[in-house]
C-alpha cells in the first residue's frame, strides 16, 4: 500500500513570495523564475483550490494568500503578534500559521489525479492533453473536512491542490487560534517539542483513516520540527528565496547598525557636554557658598558691619539661584541624555546580535545555493556540448567521407569510445542509467539498457555505494558505468565477484 504524506511546519507568516509560489501567480513573478522554475506550465491549469463548504474552484491568484491571511485576522478582530515588528522593521518573532502539505507516494497521487493517463515528466514535456482526474477533487474535499474538524474551517487561509508537480499535493494554509480568539501556536500545537510531537504523531493517525479509503496508509515518524516534505524544485526556490531575503536583512542590519552608531556619537558627544556643564554649575555653585562663608567670617570678625554682609550675601544669593535652576535644567537633561545613550546601546547590541545572526544563517545556505546552482550550469552546459557533439559528429561524417583509407582510421580512433561519441549518440540514455544507478534502482537501469541498445549488465546485487565513498566520486562512477552499460551488445557488461567488470 502507498504512503501518505502529512507535514506540518510553522511559519511567521506568509511572505509574498510564498503566496506567488503557491498560487503560482507568474503574472506577478520575475521572468526567469517562471523561465526556470521546475513546475509544468502545461499542467498548471490542473491546479485547484478548496473552499469553504468544500467547493472546488480555480486558483484565484488575484487574492494573495498573506491578503487573506490579513483580512481574515481584521474580519474577526484578532490581533497579528507580529505586526508591530513588522512596521518596526524588525525579524518578526512568533508562530503565526501552520503551513500543511498533504500527499501520497507519487504512483498512488498519479492514480488519483490523472487516472490511467501517462504524464511526461521530463522537463518541457507537453502534457496539455493531460486532463484532471475527479478522484483527485473527492479525496481534496477529504482532507478540507480533515483539516477544517481539526483546526476550524474559518482558520483555513488557503487550500491549494497543485497537479503541476512530479507528485500531486495539498498546500494548506491554517492560522492556530485558540479558545480566547487569539493567535497561538503553543496552544494549539503544544508547548514543547515533546507535545508537539504527540499531536503531530496523534493527526499522521487520524488523517490514516482518512487516506486509508484512497489506498493510503500512515508513513513512518516524523519529528515535527525536522519534517520537509517539499518537492526537490520547491526546496531550492524556497532556498533560494531564503538566501536573497537573509542578504536584504543583512542590508538592512547594516545601514541599521550605521544609523544607530551616527545616533550613539551624536547622543554620547551631547551626554559628556551637559556632564561637563553639571560639574561647572556645581563649582560655581560650590565657589558661591564659600563667598558667603568668607563673608559671615569678616562680619564675626568686625571688619565689614551687617548692612555690607546682608547686601553682599543678597548679591551672591541671587547669583545662586540663577546657578542652581541651571543646574536644575541640566541635570535633568543629562539623565534624559544618559537613559537614552543606554537605550540606544541597547538597540545596538541587539542589532548587532541580528546582523551576526543572519550572517551565520547566510553562511550555512548560501554555499547549499551555490553548490546546487553551480551543478545545474554543469549540468546545461553538457546539455549544450550533447547536442553540439551530435552536429559535430554529422559534419565530421561528411567530412570522414572524402579522406583515404588511412587519414578516415586515424580520424576514427581519434574519435572512437570517447565520450564525445558517447555523449553524441546516447547522452540523454546514459544520463537516465546512470541517474538509476546513483538511486540503487539496478534492475531498471539494466532493463533500460537493453531495451534502449545497450549491452545492459549482469545480476542487480553488487552495486552500491562504498561507505568511504563521497559524492562526487560516487556519481562520476555511475556515469562511467552508465556509458559501459550503454554501448552495443557486443559489449556487454558482466557483474563478478568484487564488482563490475567488461
Amino acid at each position: 500500500m502507498a504512503k501518505q504524506v502529512f507535514d506540518l511546519r510553522p511559519g511567521k507568516g506568509i511572505s509574498a513570495g510564498e503566496s506567488r509560489e503557491h498560487l503560482r501567480n507568474y503574472s506577478v513573478m520575475n521572468p526567469d523564475e517562471k523561465k526556470n522554475g521546475y513546475y509544468d506550465p502545461t499542467r498548471i491549469d490542473l491546479n485547484f483550490e478548496v473552499g469553504k463548504g468544500g467547493i472546488i474552484m480555480p486558483v484565484n491568484k488575484n487574492y494573495s494568500i498573506d491578503q487573506r491571511f490579513d483580512d481574515n485576522l481584521r474580519n474577526r478582530g484578532i490581533e497579528d503578534p507580529n505586526r508591530k515588528k513588522r512596521e518596526q522593521g524588525k525579524t518578526p518573532n512568533r508562530n503565526t500559521v501552520a503551513n500543511i502539505i498533504l500527499g501520497g507516494s507519487r504512483d498512488q497521487m498519479h492514480r488519483l489525479a490523472f487516472g490511467d493517463q501517462t504524464v511526461n515528466l521530463t522537463r518541457g514535456a507537453d502534457n496539455s492533453h493531460i486532463q484532471r482526474n475527479e478522484d483527485i477533487e473527492k479525496w481534496a474535499k477529504d482532507m478540507y473536512d480533515f483539516v477544517s474538524k481539526q483546526f476550524g474551517e474559518e482558520n483555513i487561509i488557503a487550500f491549494v491542490v497543485h497537479l503541476d508537480e512530479k507528485n500531486p499535493h495539498v498546500h494548506c494554509t491554517v492560522v492556530p487560534v485558540n479558545e480566547k480568539n487569539r493567535i497561538s501556536y503553543h496552544c494549539v500545537f503544544g508547548n514543547d517539542k515533546e507535545e508537539c510531537r504527540k499531536k503531530f504523531n496523534f493527526l499522521h493517525d487520524a488523517v490514516a483513516t482518512v487516506n486509508a479509503k484512497w489506498g493510503l496508509e500512515r508513513g513512518e515518524d516524523i519529528n515535527i520540527t525536522g519534517a520537509k516534505h517539499r518537492t526537490s524544485e520547491e526546496y531550492w526556490q524556497w532556498l533560494k528565496k531564503t538566501c536573497e531575503d537573509l542578504e536584504q536583512k543583512v542590508g538592512g542590519r547594516m545601514e541599521e547598525l550605521k544609523l544607530l552608531n551616527r545616533e550613539m556619537q551624536r547622543t554620547d558627544i551631547k551626554t559628556k557636554g551637559l556632564a561637563k556643564m553639571v560639574e561647572n554649575l556645581n563649582k560655581n555653585k560650590a565657589d558661591i557658598l564659600q563667598e558667603i562663608e568668607d563673608l559671615k567670617k569678616l562680619a564675626a570678625e568686625g571688619k565689614i558691619t551687617q548692612e555690607q554682609l546682608d547686601k553682599e550675601i543678597e548679591s551672591r544669593q541671587s547669583k545662586l539661584d540663577e546657578v542652581e535652576e541651571k543646574l536644575r535644567d541640566k541635570t535633568e537633561k543629562l539623565r534624559t541624555a544618559e537613559e537614552q545613550l543606554s537605550e540606544i546601546t541597547k538597540r545596538k547590541l541587539q542589532a548587532e546580535r541580528d546582523y551576526h545572526a543572519l550572517q551565520r544563517a547566510i553562511n550555512k545556505d548560501l554555499p547549499t545555493l551555490q553548490d546546487r546552482t553551480l551543478r545545474d550550469m554543469s549540468a546545461t552546459g553538457w546539455d549544450i556540448a550533447a547536442e553540439e557533439a551530435k552536429k559535430l559528429q554529422e559534419r565530421l561524417y561528411d567530412f570522414r567521407q572524402d579522406l583515404n583509407d588511412d587519414d578516415r582510421e586515424a580520424l576514427d580512433n581519434i574519435f572512437h569510445g570517447s565520450i564525445v561519441e558517447d555523449m553524441a549518440e546516447r547522452g540523454n540514455e546514459i544520463v537516465a542509467v546512470a541517474t538509476a544507478l546513483s538511486l540503487g534502482y539496478v534492475k531498471e537501469a539494466v532493463t533500460f539498457a537493453e531495451s534502449h541498445g545497450g549491452g545492459g549488465g549482469g545480476s542487480e546485487g553488487g552495486w552500491g555505494k562504498d561507505p568511504w565513498e563521497d559524492d562526487d566520486k560516487w556519481r562520476k562512477r555511475c556515469f562511467h558505468m552508465a556509458r559501459h552499460m550503454m554501448r552495443p551488445a557486443k559489449g556487454r557488461v558482466v557483474q563478478r565477484s568484487g564488482g563490475w567488470h567488461r
